[in-house]
């Protein structure tokens, strides 16, 4: 992500990464697929398990509960179960004194 000039959400990345990536790995496939994108200044990471899981929404509440989620998903295709998140590249603003 820092290649394409960003720096923020360090941190919340690699939260979305591991929950997502362990989705994926749990789901009992020979191999997993990682996919980045940048669609509007917002950071999308989505992992495919390759494997013939039905749609389970327990990664849900910990993907929302990530710093800068602003959305996230899980889904059934031909291909296997596709988990997500979309993250904000915005800095998160300081608290007020």
């Amino acid at each position: 992500m820092r290649a394409w000039g960003y720096v923020h959400p360090d941190d919340a990345l690699d939260k979305a990464v591991r929950l997502l990536v362990g989705a994926a790995a749990d789901d009992g496939g020979r191999r997993i697929g990682v996919h980045l994108a940048d669609p509007e200044d917002m950071l999308l990471i989505a992992a495919l398990s390759h494997g013939g899981s039905e749609p389970e929404e327990t990664i849900l509440p910990a993907l929302t509960a990530v710093p800068s989620t602003t959305s996230c998903g899980t889904n059934a295709s031909d291909d296997g179960r596709w988990v997500w998140a979309v993250l904000s590249t915005a800095r998160p603003r300081s608290p007020s004194a």
